[in-house]
């Protein structure tokens, strides 16, 4: 049996420049693994409260690994529910998310190493565990930004915060190049967002929907075939109407619609669920500042059906033990969970494994360009040849 020796965070550098928490864990049988933590731009104000670095690198040191030192890091719940129980908070203000997840996730690297386990393989086990289902490892299908705006642009006009293309990872390649090569031609600017995706300066949201069909077509593939639109509306800070986000799915082909409307607007999303399901065609409603990761918001979303999607973020909630317990009650619920990243990431792949573990059917984690985004792809084609599948 292997026990945790030592436990050790420090301060590293996000994706954005701005300081996060990395978290390193060592074992007396010599194993050394870390994790970091992501944190976003545009959040929900039902996430897990985060602290400044120093203060939870403070609390990691100090508080926590005291408890720690000495447990089986394969004790995942019982690690974890210390935790929340040194902090003693509903939001995890005292210590703060960004010290409980970081060693959180390291906890469970370190334990997939222990049993000498790809850590996709372990979290799957641990799932199952947690879930009582009997899920199978499965590659996800990437989403990826193509243009931003909102909070996520630099440059761009654009209301809408993302604007996604769901397909392989070669065709989101052949896409955002030949975006590229049309926004230049248009002298529209190749300028790039927190996640990698262009952000034009556009009159309208839905010039970026042309732009992107365009370049679909132009590399000779067809939508909904083999590439599906997405829309990350981020409504809280992205305001329309009802009518104004039917308008568009009724006039474009748009498959995923994420946060159409704020967090709290319950009515105005079961109103929109109840007329997409007019259009009697495929389509995900997706709650992401809607549920924050959160069993009780998504259990209120669930029982009301008022989306039939839920968006995935580790940070958001600030356990592993957690965020596999929010997944299971997605699995049980019939909606279908997309294991996300942050605005603000690392080169951390940890994501990309849990996606696999829990046969997520999506994973977004931006463009198909900036290096901590497309290495968490990699990772998934990295996996698929372990599976035998492809990406």
């Amino acid at each position: 049996m292997s026990t945790i020796k030592d436990i050790e965070a420090r301060k590293i550098l996000d994706s954005r420049g701005v300081e996060t928490v990395e978290v390193r864990i060592s074992t007396d049988s010599g194993i050394i693994v870390t994790d970091s933590v992501p944190s976003g731009t545009s959040t929900g104000s039902m996430e897990a409260v985060v602290v400044a670095p120093e203060v939870a690198i403070n609390n990691v040191n100090d508080i926590i690994k005291p408890k720690l030192v000495g447990l089986n890091p394969a004790e995942q719940g019982k690690i974890d529910q210390i935790m929340l129980e040194l902090d003693g908070t509903p939001d995890k203000s005292k210590l703060g998310a960004n010290a409980i997840l970081g060693v959180s996730l390291a906890v469970s690297r370190a334990a997939a190493a222990a049993a000498k386990m790809p850590l996709y393989r372990y979290l799957n086990s641990l799932f199952n565990l947690v879930s009582g289902l009997d899920i199978k490892p499965a590659i996800p299908t990437p989403m990826m930004v193509m243009i931003e705006g909102g909070k996520h642009a630099s440059e761009g006009q654009n209301c809408i915060q993302e604007f996604l293309c769901i397909t392989s990872l070669e065709n989101g390649g052949k896409i955002w190049n030949r975006l590229k090569r049309n926004l230049t031609r248009e002298n529209l600017g190749v300028t790039l967002g927190l996640e990698g995706g262009f952000t034009p300066k556009l009159e309208y949201d839905e010039d970026a929907l042309r732009l992107i069909m365009e370049a679909i077509n132009e590399e000779g593939l067809v939508i909904n075939e083999n590439v599906k639109l997405g829309l990350d509306i981020a409504g809280n800070h992205c305001q329309m109407s009802h009518d104004d986000v039917l308008s568009m799915a009724e006039r474009y082909p748009i498959y995923s619609l994420e946060d159409p409307f704020a967090e709290n607007e319950w009515q105005t999303w079961g109103q929109l669920k109840n007329s997409l399901d007019q259009l009697h065609r495929e389509y995900l409603l997706i709650g992401d500042d809607l549920f924050t990761t959160n069993l009780q918001r998504f259990e209120k979303g669930a029982d009301n059906f008022d989306a039939n999607g839920i968006i995935i973020k580790v940070n958001q909630v600030g356990t592993l033990t957690e965020t596999l317990t929010v997944i299971a009650k997605a699995v049980k619920s019939n909606f279908t969970h997309v294991v996300s990243h942050r605005s603000g990431e690392t080169m951390d792949t940890y994501i990309s494994d849990l996606a696999v573990a829990t046969a997520s059917k999506f994973l977004k984690s931006g463009a198909p360009f900036a290096t901590e985004r497309v290495i968490k792809y990699n990772r998934l084609r990295e996996i698929a040849q372990e599976l035998g599948k492809n990406t």
